[in-house]
């Protein structure tokens, strides 16, 4: 389990660390990448400078050499000594040129053209320098070693074309090692990036999730020790006010508990001695009653039935959920027995209101404490007797179903309004529809089938059933 000390104080940090942490990667790929862009463009920059300037002074050289012979033959052939400045200037341009572009230079086949030229370009000059004028035959005499001259600069322009694309080759080398570097870059920092999210995505999620557990744990009405949180300190705070409210839920709980022991004790008392009273009366050990009497007892008798029903209801319910507890093997049992029992005890009330039953037992077996499914159906049967209209009818139905047994009771009684739905299985809940003629319940019913079903590992739920109005189903699980 992770120590608390690996969080920060704060929630709120940690997501910021959390994002300063992702931002690292990213933010120094991103760098890298300007970086070696940078140099890209500063080399493709120094490239084109470089190309630039080599064919510029070459092809300059080309011009030098024709403004070189231009200036030679306008000295000798016009035997006029004034070209002769212009002589010596043309062939100091050349030499200098020659000088610089040695210095750009880095191939060995140019610097051999360059080094050619310069020694013909020199051996040329030391002819025709303006010392002595050359007569035409002379002159014309040294056609072929301007020539020569001429040949060797058009060599160099051609070298120099040669190295220009050789760098421009180098240079797209460079670019594609560059886009490779680049990608690789890129691929090993997603899945870095992706791993440090999923690592503080486990980190911030972690305590979310076990505080999540945590209120659905209280959600299912479990008041038993939460789990610890472990992560920032405000997030343990919380786990432990959330702790505080559930011991405060179990104390109110065993309070209402506590409370309907009490009451439902203390009130069994009086009541027996009352039943025992009218009990008395009925047999007319006090006198004989008259009509007008006997009525009045026999409503006093009804009215106790009625209000031992009801503590009964108290007594079982609290029973229920202090020892909600799956029975370890449920006997099988047969619903038609137990159903006539239940039946019975209802005859009464049925015969009163000529209510029908009907019953389809598909599934006549049934995996289930007697007790808990007469419960059950006593409770639901009773829920249809007072809701359905003068008569009525009622459907009890059982079939198999995906490893359980499906107990139905249904009725004609209106249905429940969807908005109740979710809130009938709630102790003491009274919906908003209630039969003018019937004695008002003590809302326990509902809620003490809820309990017996979860005691006995199953569930009850309301289900749509046409052309029946209100339909309970209950899931008994079969045994494994």
């Amino acid at each position: 389990m992770l120590s608390d000390r690996y969080y920060p104080r704060s929630f709120t940090i940690l997501v910021i660390v959390a994002m300063g942490v992702l931002i690292v990667p990213l933010a120094s790929g991103l760098i890298n990448v300007v970086h070696v862009l940078q140099g890209v463009v500063d080399t493709q920059r120094q490239f084109t400078r470089n190309s630039l300037a080599i064919t510029r002074e070459v092809r300059q050289i080309v011009e030098s050499v024709s403004q070189l012979q231009r200036a030679a033959g306008q000295y000798h052939l016009l035997q006029d000594a004034e070209f002769g400045s212009a002589l010596r200037m043309r062939f100091n341009e050349l030499q200098a040129q020659l000088t610089h572009l040695d210095t750009q230079l880095v191939d060995a086949p140019s610097h051999a053209t360059l080094a050619a030229l310069q020694m013909r370009s020199r051996a040329l000059y030391r002819q025709v320098q303006p010392v002595s004028f050359l007569d035409s035959a002379r002159f014309h005499a040294l056609g072929p070693d301007f020539d020569a001259l001429h040949a060797a600069a058009r060599t160099l322009l051609t070298q120099g074309d040669t190295a220009v694309q050789r760098e421009l080759k180098t240079l797209e080398a460079t670019v594609q090692t560059t886009r490779q570097r680049l990608i690789l870059l890129a691929l090993a920092l997603i899945p870095l990036t992706l791993l440090l999210a999923a690592v503080f995505s486990w980190l911030i999620n972690r305590p979310i999730k076990q505080l999540k557990a945590s209120i659905q744990q209280l959600g299912r009405a479990d008041l038993s020790p939460l789990p610890a949180i472990s992560g920032p300190q405000d997030i343990v705070e919380l786990g432990r006010e959330i702790d505080w409210l559930r011991q405060r839920l179990q104390a109110l709980e065993e309070q209402k508990l506590r409370f309907l022991r009490h009451v439902s004790h203390e009130l069994k008392t009086p009541l027996a001695s009352l039943r025992e009273g009218v009990a008395l009366l009925d047999d007319e050990l006090a006198g004989s009653l008259n009509a007008r009497q006997r009525s009045i007892v026999t409503i006093m008798d009804g009215s106790s039935r009625d209000l031992q029903k009801r503590i009964e209801d108290l007594i079982r319910y609290g029973s229920l959920v202090r020892d909600a507890t799956l029975s370890p093997r449920a006997p099988l049992q047969m619903l038609a027995d137990a159903l006539d029992s239940v039946l019975a005890r209802h005859r009464l009330a049925l015969d009163t209101r000529r209510i029908e039953v009907d019953t389809q037992l598909d599934a006549p077996m049934l995996h289930a404490d007697r007790g808990q499914l007469e419960t059950v159906l006593d409770n639901l049967l009773s829920n249809a007797i007072k809701f359905s209209p003068e008569e009525g009818r009622i459907l009890i139905r059982s079939e198999l179903s995906a490893g359980a047994t499906l107990l139905d009771v249904c009725d004609l009684s209106g249905g429940i309004p969807q908005a109740e739905r979710s809130r009938v299985f709630e102790p003491f809940f009274q919906g908003a529809r209630q039969p003018d003629s019937a004695v008002k319940g003590s809302g326990l019913g509902l809620s003490i089938v809820h309990e017996t079903l979860l005691a006995a590992g199953g569930q009850v739920e309301i289900v749509d059933s046409p052309p029946w109005t209100t339909c309970f189903r209950t899931t008994w699980p079969l045994p494994q």
